[in-house]
């Protein structure tokens, strides 16, 4: 195996024997100088692939140890529930708790209620998330509180592919599923708190409910981001990084990304946001 690129002393990105891109953990991987050949594979602890590269600059961002803790957890999870699982679980795990440390060490609390519905509906998913939990709460000495386990729950049952429920989503549904975790990924990402009642709220909510509306009926959306989405890009990186986990997220509803115009949009909805919260 070729090592092309390091990302941590623990974890890199490779090429397998047949050219393909592969992210790669083990001890010292990416201690050597690039690019090497690494020929003695027991190294290699765990190796991901079809990894979003868009998640290669999450992984060098977060805390190693936070990283190495989640690749053990998920490894136990994959073992322990059937299904196929989406390759970037660990690094969307990583990231999600990388900022609940983050805004616990700083005393930023968010009330993100525990949801009782989602333990009745996905009770696999979310004792594995009361699992995580804890397992956090030991390795780094803190008490997440208990709302994270919905979070996380929810991060384990989009992630898992294959065993989701057969039973028909209506279109309400679906818009209040979306509206449901751009918001909470908002709140989590940016440590703010969204009312329900706030002016910016509505309009959000309905630029969703078109979004959604707009996909049900396949109708096309013109790409015209242009000077203003790389001026946002660039001006607001919070709030575009926020958008592109949104776009991730409804990317794997409906199939493809968001165009740059409907990205433009989502991190104008987020900068309010944030405006709002200072």
């Amino acid at each position: 195996m070729k090592i092309i690129k390091k990302i941590n002393n623990n974890v890199a990105i490779g090429l397998d024997q047949n050219g393909k891109e592969v992210v790669v953990f083990g001890k010292g991987i990416g201690f050597e100088k690039m690019p090497y050949t690494l020929t003695d594979l027991s190294k290699v602890d765990r190796s991901y692939y079809d990894v979003d590269p868009r998640y290669y600059e999450l992984i060098s961002s977060v805390d190693e140890k936070v990283l190495l803790l989640c690749t053990k957890m998920v490894n136990v999870i994959m073992a322990k529930l059937e299904g196929e699982w989406n390759p970037s679980l660990v690094f969307v795990l990583a990231d999600h708790i990388t900022f609940a440390l983050e805004r616990y060490r700083k005393g930023m609390a968010i009330p993100f209620p525990y949801s009782d519905e989602i333990e009745l509906e996905c009770p696999d998913e979310n004792r594995w998330a009361v699992w995580i939990v804890k397992n956090i709460n030991h390795n780094f000495h803190v008490k997440l509180p208990k709302g994270e386990v919905t979070c996380i729950a929810m991060h384990l049952v989009n992630a898992r592919v294959g065993t989701k429920t057969v039973r028909k989503e209506t279109s309400t549904q679906r818009k209040d599923r979306i509206l449901k975790f751009a918001v909470d990924t908002i709140e989590h990402d940016l440590g703010i708190s969204i009312s329900k009642k706030d002016l910016n709220y509505y309009r959000f909510k309905s630029h969703i409910s078109y979004f959604v509306k707009r996909k049900d009926e396949n109708t096309p959306v013109s790409d015209e981001g242009g000077e203003l989405f790389e001026l946002m890009k660039t001006t607001y990186p919070d709030a575009y990084r926020c958008a592109m986990k949104i776009n991730s997220y409804l990317k794997e509803e409906y199939g493809s990304d968001c165009s740059d115009s409907e990205i433009l949009y989502l991190m104008i909805h987020i900068n309010r946001f944030m405006q709002r919260g200072l």
